[in-house]
């Protein structure tokens, strides 16, 4: 919700009140596909049971699909760096020290004319040999989603 301070205690309201309404519907329309058990419909726990047989689908199967999603949460973002680091991307100038500051502008990478190296250019001209590279971290979402599938799975397993 936007809570920047110049919006006034009225369009917080709106705001507040425009999202409740979203959700009350799509809450509405889930109930009413049987969801929530309290009506039958296609979303009802045995009718996506018969669906799910119907194509196949056993614990074996669910059980893999945990231990799938958690390897994919587990390696996005190792995946995504190497990617990144390999492309010369999220690098910054290493030019300066601790105590002078760093220049830490994003740098281009040019392949030395030896083909062994790469030389990284800032825009405020500096040329080195090196430069620093910023990894993309995970977020509270993607470690949440990492611990749910890992407890999913065990439970599953030992159950």
């Amino acid at each position: 919700m936007n809570q920047n301070p110049g919006s006034s205690p009225a369009q917080r309201f709106k705001i507040g009140f425009g999202l409740n309404m979203i959700v009350m519907a799509v809450s509405f329309g889930l109930y009413y596909l049987g969801f929530f058990g309290g009506v039958d419909g296609p979303l009802a726990s045995v009718s996506l049971g018969r669906a799910l047989a119907d194509i196949g689908f056993t614990s074996a199967s669910f059980q893999v699909m945990l231990v799938i999603l958690f390897i994919i949460a587990l390696t996005w973002n190792w995946v995504l760096n190497l990617v990144a680091h390999l492309t010369g991307q999220r690098l910054t100038c290493t030019k300066g020290s601790p105590q002078e500051g760093f220049c830490a502008e994003l740098v281009q990478r040019e392949r030395e004319e030896s083909g062994k190296g790469w030389t990284y250019t800032c825009p405020h001209g500096h040329r080195r040999n090196d430069a620093h590279f910023h990894p993309i971290r995970k977020g509270k979402l993607a470690n949440s989603l990492l611990m749910a599938s890992l407890v999913a799975a065990l439970m599953f397993h030992f159950a």
